[in-house]
């Protein structure tokens, strides 16, 4: 805000004139009664101002005494009071009192002198006229020119308009208050008799503050009226939901904006309708009992469809009760708010929660609570039936084709079960590639083996995906309620069980649970449980079978193989624990070991002079498909110091069908350590020998199948020469499993076959046995 300009720098002069005028006056005056009895009155005002009813400060008071001494003795007389208001009001408004700015004051002490010049020259022309006239006169001009000079203030300080309508109606309002002043003005001129002025004053101040409390107490209320009715307008008009009245009919009343923003029906088209027109017919019934239900003058909650102008459909949750009036119900109120996209998330949410993403069938939240509601309804004597589906080998069709084509698998798969299965079942995906049914009121237990048939012979039937032939069979478990369990937890636990006897058994199969099962699986927890703590407790140990190079007779190999003897099961077979080890992830830290130790027992034999030979060390699949692999075997070479020539690596020629862009790069990242890598269990259940074109192993190890029959059987005979001559086409050499007889041994020989290990060589031995026994083979085997 720029204080000084040209049109206040005149005012400042004019109040450095204006003090002049009134130290000349104070200088030769002696008549000092009535200008300090008006000066206190200036000062009471202004330390206590008086609003009147239109909101203006009674600062009218000082005008009053300011025009009284320039009528009655002249401008000079009258700078006295303006001099004292102005340095009151700059005094009273600064804080702390000596910051005033000065020119500001004298600026405003120009004004009122302006002010007071301008309404002493209406004087002249008033002369004539009665006393009233005069005083009327007067009055209006000092205060009318004062507002216009305010205004200038405004204009030239503020940049404000010269005229506006706020500052048009302030000039009004004076003009009410002027009216009061002139009156008080002329009594106090006409008056001789002092007591009786001063009765009249007070008075007329009485008079004037009762009007004014009665003014002000009426405004009050009125402006609470009015600004309730505000208020309400704003709630009802600028609400973001729907707000409506209806009458006792149900038509509408009134409705607000938002009702044309989400619906698309102006407000006005829609008044004196009644509302359940526009109420989809799936919900009227309801809208209707709730609506009645607020006119009895009962609050309702609940939610309506209501139906857009373009024809859609709209959720609204309405929130009504009744409208009063009197203590009479005349209609309903009502807030209706959009949910609709609230509710299609509520949906989307519940579709993620309890159904499956790929084949939308009920997941296993939603079948978890399936199955609980069917056991609550059955009754005592009625059954009901749990198929428990896992398909066999399906991890190979997502490792070879990708996980997409298995999701297209599981989607055929899903509908083929739901086109096999009576009406009412409840058909679930728990995950992967595990399925189960629920069969509610059952009439008797082998009611569902029929459709067991039906599921295998329909998954039986080629699946066609991207213009290639699939086939995927089905390992089925079967349990009935009550026979079988009484709640959900043990029926899914006994389904499962029987599943794995199924697939146990060969898979494309089902299985009903039975005491058998119970007990098979009570055995493999228990075997489960001790196999946590089996490395703890130093529970396991290594044997050694030595392997025989056929060309110098001598031992060039050995094959670690893992034993396991716990105190309570006793002495376990490999065949036993390792596949439970593999289904629970177990192998892990058990293939680890067993390498350790392998490498570790090796390095020993090579100290304490003994020749060097391959120590053999199997792999699971499930060491292969882990990502620190390579990683560990590198850390135990360099832990044990064993030279990685020493150590070969064993894998079944069915992991090499499993992920095989990621195990073909394994086996490359160990071959580049140094260590050698052999295939177990060649030419069992597998035809395709694509891979051996694609990697460079070191040896094949025929399955010992081969070998038992080898004399009885010339197919066997033929089978082994060509495994020899293939092997020897890609640059490997071929050990022979299970030699247990020398004429096996003579013709493997006659066949060039590289080595041997089996019976004959030796059984699997203890590290202390093999010491004693194992060196001197190769002289024995010579005689």
């Amino acid at each position: 805000m720029k204080d000084k300009n040209l049109y206040t720098l005149i005012l400042f002069l004019t109040g450095i004139y204006t003090t002049y005028v009134c130290m000349e006056f104070l200088e030769s005056n002696r008549d000092w009664k009535s200008i300090i009895l008006i000066c206190v009155f200036t000062i009471i005002v202004d330390i206590f101002p008086i609003k009147m009813p239109n909101g203006l400060l009674l600062y009218n008071g000082s005008t009053l005494g300011i025009l009284y001494l320039m009528y009655s003795m002249g401008i000079s007389a009258s700078t006295v009071p303006i001099l004292v208001s102005a340095i009151m009001f700059f005094l009273l408004a600064t804080k702390p009192f000596y910051k005033i700015n000065w020119y500001r004051l004298f600026s405003t002490l120009g004004m009122y002198f302006i002010s007071m010049v301008c309404g002493a020259a209406i004087l002249p022309f008033t002369n004539q006229l009665p006393l009233i006239i005069q005083v009327i006169c007067i009055t209006f001009v000092f205060d009318n020119v004062n507002l216009i000079i305010r205004a200038g203030i405004m204009k030239f300080v503020n940049k404000a308009p010269f005229f506006n309508k706020v500052s048009i109606i302030k000039i009004v309002r004076v003009q009410v208050s002027l009216s009061v002043v002139s009156i008080l003005l002329y009594h106090l001129l006409k008056q001789t008799n002092l007591s009786d002025l001063l009765t009249e004053v007070i008075i007329a101040a009485f008079l004037l503050l009762l009007i004014n409390f009665l003014i002000s107490a009426y405004n009050k209320h009125i402006d609470k009226i009015e600004e309730a009715k505000q208020r309400y307008q704003s709630l009802f008009d600028r609400n973001p939901d729907i707000v409506f009245t209806l009458d006792l009919s149900g038509k509408i009343t009134s409705v607000n904006p938002m009702l044309e923003k989400l619906l698309g029906y102006s407000p006005e088209s829609i008044l004196d309708v009644n509302l359940f027109e526009y109420v989809t017919s799936t919900g009227k019934q309801e809208a209707i009992h709730h609506i009645e239900q607020a006119l009895l003058g009962n609050p309702q909650q609940f939610t309506m469809g209501f139906s857009t102008k373009e024809g859609s459909d709209r959720d609204l949750f309405i929130t009504c009760g009744p409208t009063v009036v009197n203590d009479q119900i005349v209609g309903v109120y009502g807030i209706a708010k959009d949910i609709t996209e609230q509710k299609q998330a509520e949906q989307i949410i519940h579709r993620m929660a309890y159904f499956d993403e790929i084949t939308g069938l009920p997941n296993r939240s939603n079948f978890q609570e399936c199955m609980a509601e069917t056991l609550e309804k059955a009754h005592n004597n009625s059954l009901a039936g749990l198929m428990f589906l896992d398909l066999d080998k399906f991890k190979q069709v997502n490792d070879t084709l990708g996980h997409h084509t298995g999701d297209l698998l599981l989607v055929d798969v899903s509908k083929r079960i739901i086109q096999s299965v009576p009406e009412g079942s409840i058909v679930s995906r728990l995950g992967g590639d595990e399925f189960t049914i629920i069969f509610p009121n059952l009439s008797h237990a082998d009611e569902v083996i029929p459709v067991a048939d039906t599921i295998l012979q329909a998954l039986a039937e080629p699946f066609y995906l991207h213009n290639r032939e699939l086939y995927i069979t089905t390992s089925i478990g079967i349990c009935i309620y009550p026979d079988h369990g009484t709640d959900v937890e043990t029926l899914i636990k006994n389904a499962d069980a029987s599943m794995y006897r199924a697939k146990e058994s060969g898979g494309n199969t089902y299985s009903v649970y039975s005491k058998s099962i119970q007990k098979l699986n009570e055995a493999k927890h228990k075997i489960h449980s001790n196999l946590h703590k089996a490395i703890e407790r130093e529970e396991f140990y290594l044997h050694f079978q030595p392997k025989i190079d056929l060309t110098s007779d001598k031992i060039n190999g050995v094959e670690a193989l893992i034993r396991w003897e716990n105190q309570e099961l006793g002495q376990m077979s490999p065949v036993q624990f390792i596949p439970i080890a593999e289904e629970s992830g177990l192998i892990l830290p058990i293939g680890e070991w067993v390498l350790r130790i392998a490498c570790r027992q090796n390095k020993a034999w090579q100290d304490a002079g003994f020749p060097p030979i391959v120590m053999s060390v199997n792999l699971s699949s499930i060491q292969l498909q882990n990502e620190h692999l390579v990683r560990t075997i590198g850390q135990i070479l360099r832990e044990t110091e064993l030279d990685p020539q020493w150590l070969e690596i064993e894998i079944t020629e069915s992991m090499l069908l499993q992920n095989t862009q990621h195990t073909m790069k394994v086996l490359e990242e160990i071959k580049e350590l140094g260590i050698s890598i052999s295939i177990d269990d060649f030419g069992v259940g597998y035809s395709s020998l694509s891979y051996l074109k694609h990697f460079s192993f070191d040896y094949l190890k025929m399955d010992k199948s081969f070998i038992d029959n080898l004399n009885m059987s010339p197919k066997d005979e033929l089978i082994i020469s060509g495994i020899i001559k293939l092997a020897h086409s890609l640059n490997m050499k071929v050990i022979a499993e299970g030699v247990e007889s020398s004429e096996q041994l003579s013709y493997l020989r006659e066949q060039g076959c590289d080595g041997v290990q089996g019976y004959l060589v030796s059984k699997p031995l203890s590290a202390g046995e093999f010491i004693e026994r194992v060196w001197l083979l190769p002289k024995k085997m010579e005689l």
